[in-house]
């Protein structure tokens, strides 16, 4: 009999005979953990005693003896033998051989190895469940060699072809402080958008760093460097690999699941460690970090590397590294909030104000160990009009932070009609590691017809401008430097109107007929939506066509010469671009508020509301079928105090949502 087999006989032998040994009452978990790890180690023992007997371990590997569970920062002889084996079973190539370091390397390979050989979970722990599984696949030559990679998603793909749809740096993540001994400090990120193609899983990340005011090697500063995808960890190297020798350049391998959804935006972060005895002359030093390139993989198996989309490969972040006591003491933080109002229709009047409009709602934190003191807090107010006067539009601000309120006038500033006011004086202090909220409001004018008109829209910005001239200060009056003042909030624009509309998502859905390998495939899209009217009489577009045109809602008209026209505007997009070929809409209607005045409108008096649901289908043919993702989204309704055909308004606001999901059509 072979050697190899009966060192497996005897692996299971033993491990039967401790299953069904009988177990005192007395005996802890300690004793029998204690009693596994001492069979583990015996068959390991005779493991090693078959391979030099001529036995082999099946795989071409010498046979490993394991005295503990194997992890992540665990060291030596034993951790090199089981790369050895890994290697030479094909689940990974460790670069320039076997280390000795259990890194997230070789948890990988573990991982991948543990799933192709039935060992659950696979998670990259090699224990006594992993060790046992060793010493008999090891020994009979068994294993499959087909691991399929670590992390938490599933590695499951959606779509076909895809790519890398746009990618910008985070805005709030730059300037960042790495304090010493420090652990996972987001450094810089990029905001990635998949195409509608298919769903993208990055693979790997380019890294490169360049000194700033630095004069050591990064090894000098930084402990680690980790890849994170919205908070997941993938990926974590020894900042000692990144050298002068190599241009601080090192291409990190994600582990499995980095997923970004089709159409889905995802945040790749590097953080960074700082190490634990940063010496002094070293403070206060900067780098700088690029993300040179992306590789990912498609639905379709390609895998792809983007070296010049968005700010990939283009531009750089800069963070600095500070002693402990002074890391990250400083920094005042602006967020835009989740529940800040979204773009929309605000009813007005033509007499009378109208008064606390909700234009903008964002936090500041204080991050460190000191209270942060706020005196003068400015605020961009833009506007849309022919005028360009925003002071027509409104004539009192107001900025509330934890419910103290302060209260500005307005005046217009420059040519543009736009005003930055500063709320001076205000002297509220942010408790160390607090958060507040801050709401902008105003008090909006009655409409004019020569300096209001309906349709002007406004809105409220603290952008960068206005965040390097804010004056914050301190607890001990120290007002506080730019790079200590970060993020920005860029509130959405408001529409004023006397007469106008209200519109209500409902629902959107979307089914295919199966397929059959041909280029016939149909696809139904629908979308439903309420129309109310407020303050009159209106005539909503009871037609619809489709455009490839953005309509925005500063100049909604102007963007496009089918707005008039063209009643209800809808982009049917194939694999992420709008076509209007190959498509035919039917709009329908209810009459639960409304009256049909023609075969083009719906009239709505006031407070009345109706349902329109817009069906658009899509049938591929040897002409024009292409195989890919569809969807529909509605982009513009076209609406008017008077009835026809030609539209003077269309709305454009908060439509995000009002849209299908993709759907595969051959």
């Amino acid at each position: 009999m072979n050697k190899a087999l009966v060192g497996a006989f005897v692996a299971v032998a033993l491990l039967a005979g401790l299953a069904f040994a009988p177990v005192a009452n007395a005996q802890s978990a300690a004793e029998l953990q204690a009693q596994i790890q001492s069979l583990l180690n015996t068959i390991a023992s005779l493991q090693a005693q078959i391979s030099s007997m001529g036995g082999g371990s099946g795989s071409g590997a010498a046979a490993c003896a394991f005295t503990r569970a194997l992890t992540l920062d665990s060291s030596g002889a034993d951790v090199t033998c089981l790369q050895n084996y890994l290697t030479s079973t094909g689940h990974f190539t460790f670069a320039g051989g076997a280390t000795g370091f259990f890194g997230p390397v070789t948890q990988a390979a573990v991982s991948a190895w543990q799933a192709a050989n039935g060992v659950a979970p696979a998670v990259g722990y090699f224990g006594p469940i992993s060790q046992a599984k060793y010493t008999m696949v090891a020994g009979s030559g068994t294993g499959t060699g087909t691991g399929t990679g670590t992390g938490t998603g599933t590695g499951t793909l959606v779509g076909g072809a895809g790519s890398i749809n746009d990618a910008d740096f985070i805005s709030g993540l730059n300037n960042e402080e790495i304090g010493e001994d420090t652990s996972d400090v987001d450094a810089a990120g990029l905001k990635i958008e998949a195409d509608d193609g298919s769903d993208l899983m990055i693979v790997a990340v380019r890294l490169n760093f360049t000194k700033g005011t630095a004069d050591q090697d990064f090894r000098k500063y930084a402990d680690d460097v980790s890849i994170w995808l919205d908070g997941e960890e993938f990926a974590r190297v020894d900042a000692r690999d990144f050298t002068s020798s190599n241009n601080y350049d090192k291409t990190i391998t994600l582990s499995r699941g980095a997923i970004i959804k089709a159409g889905k935006t995802g945040d790749l972060v590097v953080a960074i460690s700082g190490i634990s005895n940063l010496d002094s002359a070293d403070e206060n030093e900067t780098w700088t970090v690029a993300f040179e390139s992306v590789r990912f993989e498609d639905a379709s198996g390609a895998i792809i590397t983007d070296s010049s989309q968005g700010d990939i490969g283009t531009e750089t972040r800069t963070f600095s590294f500070e002693t402990f006591a002074s890391a990250a003491d400083l920094e005042l933080k602006a967020l835009l909030s989740n529940d800040s109002p979204d773009a929309q229709v605000i009813n007005v009047h033509d007499t009378n104000d109208t008064d606390g409009v909700e234009l903008m709602r964002f936090t500041f934190e204080a991050e460190g160990s000191s209270d942060i003191l706020i005196e003068d807090l400015p605020i961009l107010f833009t506007i849309s009009s022919t005028t360009r006067d925003v002071s027509a539009v409104a004539n009192t601000v107001y900025v509330t932070i934890d419910g103290t309120q302060y209260s500005e006038n307005v005046v217009a500033e420059g040519a543009d009609g736009n005003a930055t006011v500063t709320f001076d004086d205000i002297d509220h202090t942010i408790d160390a590691g607090d958060t507040v909220t801050v709401v902008v409001k105003a008090d909006i004018n009655d409409i004019d017809a020569a300096t209001f008109t309906e349709g002007t829209t406004l809105k409220a910005e603290f952008t960068a401008t206005e965040r390097a001239a804010m004056i914050a200060k301190d607890k001990n009056d120290d007002t506080l430097a730019s790079a200590d003042k970060t993020g920005t909030a860029l509130g959405d624009e408001m529409a004023f109107y006397d007469v106008g509309i209200k519109v209500t998502f409902v629902s959107a859905s979307e089914s295919a007929n199966s397929s059959d390998g041909a280029t016939n495939d149909t696809g139904q899209f629908t979308l439903k939506y309420r129309v109310e009217a407020f303050d009159g009489t209106v005539y909503v577009s009871a037609t619809a066509e489709a455009t490839t045109v953005t309509v925005t809602t500063a100049t909604p008209v102007t963007d496009s010469a089918s707005v008039n026209t063209g009643g209800v505007l809808y982009f049917l997009e194939a694999g992420g671009t709008a076509t209007t070929v190959g498509e035919s809409e039917i709009v329908t209607f209810t009459t639960s508020g409304g009256a049909s005045d023609s075969t083009l409108d719906v009239e709505l008096t006031d407070g009345e509301y109706t349902e329109f649901t817009l069906t658009v289908s899509r049938t591929n043919t040897t002409a024009i079928g292409v195989a890919d993702l569809y969807r529909v989204l509605l982009k513009g309704i076209g609406w008017d105090t008077d009835t026809g055909a030609d539209k003077a308004n269309t709305y454009v606001f908060d439509l995000e949502d009002y849209k299908t999901d993709p759907i595969s059509l051959d």
